[in-house]
């Protein structure tokens, strides 16, 4: 997958000239190993029965690359074949390495701080597996799920960097999906875990920012 989009990007970035419908042909083929490897990872690694854990559909890391993944076909199929419409001259700001790269740090940095509190705390950062600890110190003072809203800001920050708007976009949906598939179903699951201790919790910090 990450050959694939190297050899697309390598030339939408550079200086290169080739016919559209190779540019097309790239891009599918970056999409379809992409879903490929989301694919593989799910069937490969998901648990097939979670029963101490919150009933999340798939590992949330998986999530973004699904909608990255959408949202880079969706930009090349109106680029190469529909041509349906052009996102708005404003938007050509956003088109910035120095600015995608800022923006990928502070996702960096959420997930570095999180996972920094779940091995002090001897617990397990992956989702599927049970919850011994609630954590609430740190970053999880201020934001309930700091590696959901890093996992939306590097989705943003790398569409930014490589000048393809739609992934950014289609972020939208990232954050659509983690708070209705995941976030939601971990509170029952902490919930029930935790009762009056998470509730408590939820009044003092903020769910996403």
């Amino acid at each position: 997958m990450l050959y694939q989009y190297a050899i697309f990007f390598s030339w939408y970035l550079g200086n290169t000239q080739i016919q559209i419908e190779s540019a097309f042909s790239l891009g599918v083929v970056a999409f379809i190993s992409g879903l490929a490897f989301i694919l593989f990872i799910h069937i490969s690694y998901f648990p097939r029965e979670l029963n101490n854990s919150a009933t999340i559909p798939t590992f949330p890391p998986l999530i973004m690359l699904f909608y990255f993944n959408l949202g880079f076909f969706i930009g090349i199929s109106n680029l190469y074949v529909f041509q349906l419409y052009e996102l708005p001259i404003f938007l050509d700001f956003l088109r910035s390495p120095e600015l995608g790269g800022l923006v990928m740090l502070a996702s960096f940095f959420l997930i570095y701080s999180s996972v920094g509190l779940f091995r002090q705390n001897t617990e397990d950062p992956n989702p599927t597996t049970q919850s011994n600890k609630l954590i609430t110190t740190g970053i999880y003072k201020y934001i309930r799920n700091p590696m959901y809203l890093a996992l939306v800001l590097f989705q943003i920050g790398l569409g930014i960097s490589l000048s393809f708007l739609h992934i950014s976009i289609i972020s939208i949906f990232t954050a659509i999906t983690l708070h209705y598939f995941v976030i939601k179903r971990e509170e029952t699951y902490l919930k029930n875990s935790f009762g009056a201790d998470y509730e408590s919790y939820k009044t003092k910090s903020r769910r996403w920012i």
